[in-house]
């Protein structure tokens, strides 16, 4: 796996749109083009995503990829290889791995770095796509449209109405409504679909996990469909095997939890540690509850949408990827360091009622040493795991009894339900 990690991604595939201005406040989103195009990491398979959309969204974007790639082209990762990204006695990451991912993974190298944590890297991912496909839609054809997609939690507000979306379907208007980025294409948003119906039917007992909707579009960036459902497979039987396990349980490493109560737990426990190891976050904490601001909405909101729409795209794929190789602590990491780092402007709120528009547009303009500084400073909070898992593990997961866990496969076509009616109309 080392050969890989000094190679460069710069000879040129694509061009950028000619329609970009030259000059002017537009020089810099032109050279960000110039430099995206010029890469083939989104170019090998079809994109599921938009390429014109990720980099409007991505600020800087040749600035922060060329820091990071230059760092790992003179990274001793000679003795560095395939397979040492397993987690071990507790550990996530072989400790100069961990370094490296925790400085920046670029988005050239994404797509290895991913598979090989998932251990992945040589599997075939297609063939356990199609196996799972066939489970699912006992061997008939896959439906196009889908009425009912499980949302794990996620829910629009009835008023969100856009007449963008008005030709969409209306699972993929409603799903797009709950994007806090609308960055996939039409391709991606069905691949998201069929993943979110895939798994809901092969994992009865994960209830809830509105995360699990922008987990699902991350990956969908860098990784085909097929391997975006093999990464999900291994989190999900991860997470359940160290929320499960008593011997394992200090890891607290997992990614996804499986039921509601188990989040507001969690998050609860994050309060009360936190505060009795910062200072700072304590006195924003308590200075919150002052305004009658409900700082655990706040929470909820921000890690279930991995962060989006408070933090720059480029800061979100990094604390990604740190999440996917370290488990779900980091997105408390972040909070801690992001209330700690503007602690000084939510102080200056008179009310609640523009709270969070000043979070916002704090965080929301960060440079990218700003950006890095704040991921910098959430791994210096101490987390004792010891104090905390008698909380985290309070809840176990909790086996859905209304729903049957195997699925059978008739051999013969039902009197009573098609096909389509049961995979498209329940």
């Amino acid at each position: 796996m080392g050969q890989f990690l000094s190679s460069q991604c710069c000879d040129k595939k694509e061009q950028a749109p000619k329609s970009l201005l030259q000059v002017g406040p537009m020089l810099n989103l032109n050279q960000d083009y110039q430099y995206f195009f010029s890469q083939d990491w989104f170019g090998i398979d079809k994109p599921q995503f938009e390429p014109q959309k990720f980099i409007y969204i991505y600020p800087g974007y040749k600035e922060d990829q060329s820091q990071m790639e230059n760092f790992w082209s003179k990274a001793d990762t000679i003795n560095l290889r395939h397979g040492e990204l397993v987690r071990q006695k507790g550990k996530v990451l072989n400790k100069k791995w961990q370094y490296l991912i925790r400085k920046g993974v670029p988005c050239s190298l994404a797509k290895k770095i991913i598979l090989d944590t998932f251990r992945l890297t040589y599997v075939d991912c297609e063939a356990e796509y199609l196996s799972a496909l066939k489970v699912v839609f006992k061997n008939k054809q896959i439906p196009k449209t889908f009425k009912n997609v499980p949302l794990f939690g996620c829910n629009t507000n009835e008023n969100d109405e856009d007449e963008e979306f008005n030709y969409l379907n209306e699972s993929e208007k409603k799903i797009q409504l709950i994007l806090k980025v609308q960055i996939l294409n039409q391709q991606g948003i069905e691949a998201l679909i069929r993943l979110l119906w895939i798994v809901n039917n092969l994992n009865h007992f994960l209830e809830y996990n509105p995360m699990l909707l922008h987990i699902i579009v991350l990956l969908l960036i860098f990784l085909s469909e097929a391997q975006t459902y093999c990464v999900l497979q291994f989190m999900i039987k991860d997470s359940q095997q160290c929320l499960n396990d008593h011997q394992n349980k200090q890891q607290l490493r997992w990614h996804l939890i499986m039921n509601e109560e188990h989040f507001k737990e969690t998050a609860t426990t994050f309060y009360e540690t936190v505060s009795k190891r910062s200072k700072t976050f304590s006195n924003v904490y308590q200075f919150m509850q002052n305004i009658h601001f409900d700082s655990f909405e706040l929470f909820q909101e921000m890690s279930i949408n991995l962060m989006l729409t408070y933090l720059p795209f480029s800061t979100v794929l990094k604390i990604f990827i740190i999440y996917l190789n370290e488990g779900i602590k980091i997105y408390f990491r972040i909070f801690y360091s992001v209330l700690r780092y503007i602690s000084d402007d939510i102080k200056s709120c008179k009310s609640n009622s523009n709270f969070k528009s000043i979070f916002r547009k704090k965080l929301m303009n960060l440079n990218i040493e700003q950006q890095n500084n704040i991921i910098k400073q959430a791994f210096k909070l101490s987390l004792s795991e010891s104090e905390q898992v008698k909380s985290y593990m309070r809840t176990a997961v909790s086996y859905s009894k209304n729903q049957p866990c195997y699925l059978p496969i008739p051999s013969q076509a039902s009197d009573l339900i098609t096909n389509e009616q049961a995979f498209i109309d329940i």
